[in-house]
């Protein structure tokens, strides 16, 4: 080489070290935050480790003596002795570390830190300078004395040798490892995983882009008149595979795909790695556009056969690679490449590298990962992948994480008084100081309602539904059964009421017919065995379609039976009991007043939705009693409107704390600019659950959230139908029961969220509602239904939104008319201006 050629190849040997930060940003952006550092971490790691394992051994392997073809014998700790010898060996070394750290994205958020090293070591020591030696052995000198060489292999800058190996070894590990807890649902569908930061993965993919000039560029091994038609075929290859994954991503999804933009480009950027110097510029975009289209076609069949790829790069390196080592053969000018062989021999010779590449690549690499992996697990735990491997692997705590261990205390201590630590200016201070407003709040209204409880004087009891066995005892049933709060726990209710000596089965069948919802005089039975007049007043609860149990209000009246001859002192203690229950309601009313008002306050004003500019909407919620378990928001933001709409089972004051609760939690999501519909309500269901188990209640909801921006409307969560309206009054409903469960089931309920979107042109519409309007009953008990309403929606869409809900609400009053309302009305009406 001379001084020009040295200077170029180490300008080159730098911009393909500036690959290593572009896979870093890349990996790290695709991945979750609780795994980014880990993934960042393993980027350098493997650098280091492949340029150490290159410099003792890799470059001897690959590049040492070769009398038989198959292994270089000379060179290991190879001292660097000229300019020329420096230059290449930094150059291939570059090679080397791309290679290896292919590896990390695929097998990301999964692997054990030290079961990557071994696998990093592996590739950059033995596996990719041993194939190197078989394809490219005499580069330095010009001559090929790889045995695949000399039989008239051509891959200029490695699409198999780089990118296919680094894609096989992936593979390999994959099927050893697994895919990421949560990646496939039972149902066999996918559940996309996302990434946590998109800004980073393109800026890494740039990066990459700016890398593959010297990549490619830099693999004359000097600077001629080849290397600028080199750098333009490379560019026009990426630029035509991202616009080929831009195309079939928005063909396939409806969405342009910021993955497919990506993941696009460097298929184009991999195919055409091969045969750089050898294609015209309009090849290089050929190849460029098929090396995209396989990508995507390889990125489905790994997932149709559940292999986990997290950042598609098999399918990139692998599938990309396959295609533009094959793509040597058919566009490759045989002047340029100079093996002086026919299409069909240089096709066959191709296919043959592929094949010895994959066989050589992934049979090592599985062979030794499973043997590894039956004597030490080589992927973390389901509990150590749950954390996140920033802090398993790394102790790599973040802000976020610290407020969730905070978070997790109060959960454990069930104390309501506890608070979340705020850190000033940061938006994890933001959700903090949101979390301890709706903590303060939830203590009040369950210290009201726990004092309720605790003073009433009479015996109040859960049970269940089965096997009648108390499940929850307040004081006044100590005082009147003799035992202790532990002691009821367990107890059946036939063991506190005298019935004849029946088998079990027999006694538990007369218990249920005593004591069946209503009020009943029975005789009950002290812990010491005395018997005596009870007074019992049971209600059947449910929770959903299958949580059902019994609340039971229990009252000695074994003063009344005495003193019932006495009328003139019966109707003292009855005067005195009915003031105490009206001071009771007096004090119970005042609490609901406060709740009732609080809700009102927190629903959209007229001048809010006035503001909005692309949609015109009105709403109308009216509670069945005091304070109503029906909730409906509207937000405007920055992105869009954000409608909200759900129903807290049951109606009442811990209704009612429940759906404030919801809408402060909503409005925090919202502040944090979290704009994931499904990440939104998953993390949303967490805030519930937990308080909700805090709060002992056994109340959930259904929520269903409306994204709204530029005529697409996204719907999220389950709830009624949504009723869209078209600008001709056509309606088209949306059926929600696959988007999503009840809110505050279940702790983790992320795989059952999922989302819909509909297009909405001026003048459609839409209508949420509670089943409150569907299910109101007449004074012959027959349903309003959804039939009527949407023939109503109908006739009145041609009307303004306040007028169309005035209309509609005026129906369902006039179809009620005296009969009772059980249940709370909630309706949203909105129209695209």
């Amino acid at each position: 080489m001379n001084l020009t050629d040295i200077l170029w190849v180490l300008v080159c040997s730098g911009l393909v070290f500036l690959m290593q930060p572009g896979f870093m940003c890349l990996e790290s952006g695709l991945t979750r935050s609780k795994n980014s550092i880990n993934v960042a971490v393993k980027n350098i790691a493997d650098f280091g480790i492949s340029v150490s394992l290159f410099w003792a051994i890799g470059y001897a392997l690959m590049f040492g003596e070769n009398p038989s073809g198959w292994l270089g014998t000379s060179n290991f700790f190879i001292n660097i002795s000229t300019p020329s010898v420096a230059t290449f060996f930094l150059f291939q070394t570059m090679f080397c570390s791309t290679s290896t750290t292919i590896v990390s994205g695929a097998v990301a958020e999964r692997m054990k830190f030290v079961s990557y090293l071994v696998v990093a070591g592996l590739v950059s020591g033995f596996i990719y300078p041993i194939f190197g030696c078989w394809a490219w052995n005499g580069l330095n000198s010009g001559n090929s004395a790889g045995w695949l060489g000399h039989l008239g292999f051509v891959d200029f800058a490695g699409s198999t040798v780089v990118h296919s190996i680094g894609a096989w070894v992936s593979l390999a590990t994959l099927m050893v490892v697994g895919p990421r807890a949560g990646r496939f649902r039972y149902s066999g569908l996918p559940r996309k995983i996302y990434g946590s930061n998109m800004q980073l993965a393109v800026l890494g993919t740039l990066l990459l882009w700016f890398g593959w000039l010297g990549f490619n560029g830099g693999s004359t091994l000097s600077l001629n008149e080849k290397v600028p038609g080199i750098m333009v075929n490379t560019l026009m290859a990426g630029s035509s595979g991202m616009i080929t994954g831009a195309a079939i991503g928005w063909y396939r999804r409806k969405i342009p795909q910021v993955e497919a933009l990506m993941n696009g480009s460097l298929a184009g950027l991999v195919a055409v790695t091969a045969s750089c110097h050898a294609v015209t510029t309009l090849e290089a975009v050929i190849i460029g556009t098929i090396g995209a289209t396989i990508m995507m076609i390889v990125a489905q069949i790994l997932e149709d056969f559940k292999i986990d790829d997290a950042v598609d790069a098999i399918a990139v390196h692998g599938g990309a690679g396959i295609w533009g080592t094959l793509a040597v053969a058919w566009f490759g000018d045989p002047r340029i490449l100079g093996t002086g062989l026919t299409v069909r021999e240089q096709f066959g010779i191709q296919v043959l590298g592929i094949v010895v590449a994959g066989v050589w690549a992934f049979s090592l690499t599985y062979g030794i990962l499973w043997g590894l992996n039956q004597l030490i697990a080589l992927r973390v735990s389901l509990a150590e992948e749950k954390v996140g491997l920033n802090i398993s692997e790394h102790q790599a705590k973040t802000e976020i994480h610290d407020l969730f261990q905070v978070m997790q205390e109060q959960a454990n201590n069930q104390d309501l008084a506890l608070r979340v630590p705020v850190e000033p200016f940061t938006e994890v201070g933001q959700i903090a100081h949101r979390y301890n407003q709706v903590m303060a709040a939830l203590e009040e209204a369950v210290s009201k309602t726990q004092a309720v409880f605790n003073t009433a004087s009479d015996g109040i009891l859960t049970f269940t539904l089965d096997n009648l066995e108390i499940t929850k005892a307040n004081p006044s049933a100590e005082k009147i059964f003799g035992y202790s709060l532990s002691e009821f726990m367990g107890l059946s209710i036939h063991q506190l009421i005298a019935i004849p000596d029946y088998p079990l089965a027999d006694r538990l069948t007369v218990i249920r017919e005593l004591i069946k919802p209503g009020r009943h005089e029975v005789i009950g039975v002290r812990s010491n065995g005395e018997e005596f007049p009870l007074e019992a007043t049971v209600m059947k609860a449910n929770l959903g379609e299958y949580r059902t149990f019994y609340v039971g209000t229990f009252r000695d009246i074994t003063q009344r039976k005495k003193t019932e001859v006495d009328l003139a002192k019966a109707n003292r203690e009855i005067l005195a009991l009915n003031q105490r229950l009206q001071e009771e309601n007096v004090r119970m009313s005042s609490e609901l007043e406060v709740t009732r008002k609080l809700q009102k306050i927190l629903l959209p004003k007229v001048e809010e939705l006035a503001a909005i500019p692309d949609l015109d909407i009105a709403g109308f919620m009216e509670p069945a009693t005091e304070v109503g378990g029906d909730y409906y928001d509207v937000l405007f933001h920055n992105q869009g409107v954000k409608i909200a709409i759900g129903d807290v089972t049951g109606h009442g004051l811990e209704s009612g704390v429940l759906s404030i609760m919801v809408q402060t939690a909503v409005r925090t999501l919202l502040e944090t600019q979290e704009a994931d519909p499904e990440r939104f309500l998953d993390i949303l269901n967490r805030t519930i659950y937990h308080n909700v188990q805090r709060m002992k209640s056994e109340k959930n909801l259904t929520l269903s959230i409306l994204d709204y921006a530029q005529g697409k409307l996204r719907l999220s969560g389950q709830h009624e139908e949504l009723l869209i309206v078209r600008a001709e009054g056509k309606i088209e409903r949306v059926d929600t029961i696959d988007l999503g469960i009840p809110l505050g089931l279940l702790e983790d309920v992320s795989a059952f969220f999922d989302s819909v979107v509909v297009d909405l042109n001026p003048g459609d519409g839409g209508i949420l509602y509670t089943d409150g309007i569907t299910e109101a009953e007449n004074e012959a008990g027959e349903h309003y239904g959804l039939e009527r309403f949407c023939d109503r929606i109908t006739q009145v869409w041609h009307h303004s939104v306040e007028e169309i809900r005035d209309r509609l609400i005026t129906d369902v009053r006039s179809y009620i008319g005296s009969h009772k309302m059980y249940d709370d009305i909630t309706l949203v009406v909105f129209k695209r201006k």
